[in-house]
């Protein structure tokens, strides 16, 4: 990575220096099988010197690929953490005689939300570097069985088998022909291969396309460094890598979750990226943000500002088509009608807060089930909700805390096209029309509304429970404090959630 790091994982941590510009995405649980889609974190000793502290933090984060950064290539193609965890040693994985646990400590990164476990190769302004090492070796032996690249990493894919890939952070070498062969060489082992570029797009972008003409689907996955460096960079220009997607990547030091999620959602909004990641763990270990774990807000914030997919068992609905569009799954009302997305567009700015809304065409609605909640102390949930098939009158909704109690607030919602101006309900949106079953519009005026809870400011949330009513559809939520509104709410909070974001497991 292009920084000067503190040291948070030895002292080699502290090896990359360069000038750091200023700076200046459903949310999603995606499949082990495939890159589309991830929310990564960078990290260095954090993430293998056995605390359990930051084991659990992750595990129960919603970063599902954990990217351990950095591995070192000796001239030897022997491989170390950072220079303060040899890994290999002539072909024999050495890693339990200086952190034991570490396998153990893999495996229980994936009992949680990570999905995929990445290992990330180079960033070091050594003369020669990692990738020189790399070129010098894949030269002078090739990439066969016997060569000492492939005896190391064999050696660790044997050793570690929660290591599902390997990223390549060529900062200075840049060679295609043995980088390309040794990310075969990689695919061939077992390794799903990713690119950590801030320069050289033209390079990059054949380099992928090399090893996958070689190797088809070996490289599933870029993070593209939006930071330092590469603070000029945008997924949407000049970074196009065909099929495979990119993954841009910020820098917690420069940038808040509310920023991070602004930021995504706006490169969500302009060419449609799946997913981001977070530079550098060691920097908000441990550390709170606005009552929640640092950890967890800057993953929410990612997954808040990319939108995404949903968990199977949700009960959710269509409550979204675009124009023009066929419904097929039933739509808000179950019997065929949706919002227009093209009218609704991607958020609604209700009373102080930015809700970001999920995609159309697809189960972007919920009702009757239980979401979880970004862990924090809140005194107000807001939801953007409506009521279908007539007006649903006295409507309990559950607002569980973390201790085992809960505030019940009982609504009445409005139907969306006839308002009745209850108590505690407003109208969100107003709509000229909704779509139809066969995508045709139904000119009426529709709407969508907003509704304010008074929850327990001194108690840490936990879940929202649904009324157990098919006919009170919700699309969206946001949680904020009278003191801190201001920046709670603002716009891409990582506070603020379609609720897919909520819903992952």
């Amino acid at each position: 990575m292009n920084f000067s790091p503190q040291d948070s994982g030895g002292a080699a941590l502290l090896r990359k220096a360069v000038a750091c510009l200023a700076l200046f995405g459903s949310a999603f649980t995606c499949a082990a099988d495939g890159a589309k889609g991830y929310i990564g974190v960078y990290g260095g000793g954090p993430l293998y010197q056995h605390a359990d502290r930051n084991v659990n933090e992750l595990k129960n984060s919603s970063f599902n690929e954990i990217i351990i950064w950095s591995v070192q290539v000796s001239a030897s193609g022997d491989l170390n953490l950072n220079g303060e965890f040899p890994l290999t040693s002539g072909g024999v994985y050495v890693g339990n005689n200086t952190w034991p646990n570490f396998a153990a400590d893999l495996v229980t990164l994936k009992q949680g939300s990570a999905k995929r476990i990445t290992f990330s190769v180079g960033s070091s302004n050594a003369n020669p570097s990692d990738f020189d090492h790399i070129k010098a070796l894949v030269l002078a032996q090739g990439t066969g069985p016997d060569s000492a690249l492939y005896r190391s990493f064999q050696a660790l894919k044997r050793a570690l088998p929660s290591v599902d890939a390997i990223d390549f952070d060529d900062e200075s070498t840049y060679d295609a022909s043995t980088m390309t062969q040794f990310g075969v060489m990689l695919g061939n082992l077992g390794f799903r291969v990713t690119m950590s570029p801030y320069v050289k797009a033209d390079f990059w972008t054949s380099v992928v396309a090399d090893i996958n003409a070689r190797r088809p689907g070996t490289v599933d996955g870029v993070h593209l460094q939006a930071y330092s460096g590469g603070a000029r960079n945008s997924p949407c220009s000049g970074w196009n890598f065909g099929s495979v997607p990119v993954f841009p990547g910020l820098w917690s030091a420069n940038a808040t979750p509310p920023a991070v999620q602004a930021k995504m959602q706006a490169w969500k909004n302009e060419c449609g990226i799946t997913g981001g990641f977070m530079w550098l763990f060691d920097e908000f270990a441990g550390k709170a943000y606005n009552g929640q774990s640092a950890t967890q807000a800057y993953a929410l914030a990612i997954s808040n500002g990319v939108g995404g997919s949903h968990p199977v068992d949700a009960k959710r609905v269509q409550a979204q088509s675009s124009d023009g569009t066929a419904i097929t799954r039933g739509g808000i009302d179950g019997v065929g009608h949706a919002y227009s997305s093209n009218l609704l567009g991607s958020s609604v700015r209700w009373n102080g807060s930015t809700f970001p809304l999920g995609a159309a065409n697809a189960g972007d609605g919920w009702y009757d089930t239980t979401i979880a909640l970004p862990a924090g102390r809140y005194d107000t949930l807001k939801l953007l909700a409506t009521g279908v098939q007539g007006n649903q009158a006295g409507q309990t909704f559950v607002i569980n805390y973390t201790d085992g109690t809960s505030t019940t607030v009982t609504q009445s919602l409005s139907d969306w096209y006839s308002p009745q101006s209850h108590a505690g309900e407003a109208k969100a949106a107003t709509m000229a029309y909704r779509n139809n079953a066969d995508g045709t519009k139904d000119r009426r005026t529709f709407h969508l509304y907003g509704y304010a809870f008074a929850i327990n400011g001194a108690k840490t949330v936990k879940s929202l429970t649904l009324p157990s009513n098919r006919n009170v559809v919700v699309l969206s939520f946001a949680l904020s404090n009278a003191v801190a509104a201001q920046s709670a709410v603002l716009p891409g909070g990582a506070n603020a959630g379609v609720l897919a974001s909520t819903l992952a497991p």
